[in-house]
């Protein structure tokens, strides 16, 4: 049998908070990467979206059509962080999806709606692998389960440019316009 002051003493001899040598385990929303490849995020459309829009292009409208939905999710860790501080943090990820623009399907008559996903993207801020702090990354329209970071001539300069908080194109994206 087991004394009540034994147990008393044995309990208070348990540390409440994790010792400061052992890791904190990475968030489930962190990015995760295979040597320099980022790993594709899964279950990023549960991740709050911060922004949308159609059409939107840096080489003026397209020929035909509106041009394709966008979708942008944010890790939920740095969606919550960002919300608080102003100030996106390390493992930032953020995901873009592009779908065609269809109409007259079924019984809308006019309008358009998402058709077939046509793109799948992905940034994350990263200062310890990438030395401008934000590397980004191309799916292959989901065909790909990891990618490695584009030139940054391709993405990265634009969004230094003209991203206007960090290098993140924060202007199209309602619900990080509103800040802290």
């Amino acid at each position: 049998m087991i004394r009540p002051l034994a147990l008393a003493v044995a309990l208070a001899m348990l540390p409440l908070e994790p010792s400061s040598g052992s890791p904190t385990p990475p968030s489930p929303f962190s990015p995760r990467f295979k040597g320099d490849a980022l790993v594709q995020p899964t279950g990023y459309d549960t991740w709050p979206l911060v922004g949308s829009s159609l059409g939107l292009s840096y080489s003026g409208r397209p020929d035909n059509g509106p041009g394709t939905f966008h979708r942008v999710y944010m890790n939920p860790t740095a969606y919550d962080a960002f919300k608080k501080t102003g100030r996106f943090p390390e493992g930032t990820t953020f995901v873009l999806e592009s779908y065609e623009a269809q109409e007259k399907k079924s019984i809308a008559q006019g309008g358009y709606t998402e058709g077939a996903r046509v793109g799948l993207d992905a940034s994350v801020k990263d200062k310890s692998r990438y030395p401008d702090g934000w590397a980004y990354f191309n799916f292959d329209n989901g065909a790909a389960t990891t990618a490695k970071a584009l030139p940054d001539a391709r993405c990265h300069s634009c969004h230094l440019a003209h991203g206007e908080k960090d290098s993140v194109f924060v202007q199209f994206y309602p619900n990080l316009r509103r800040g802290p």
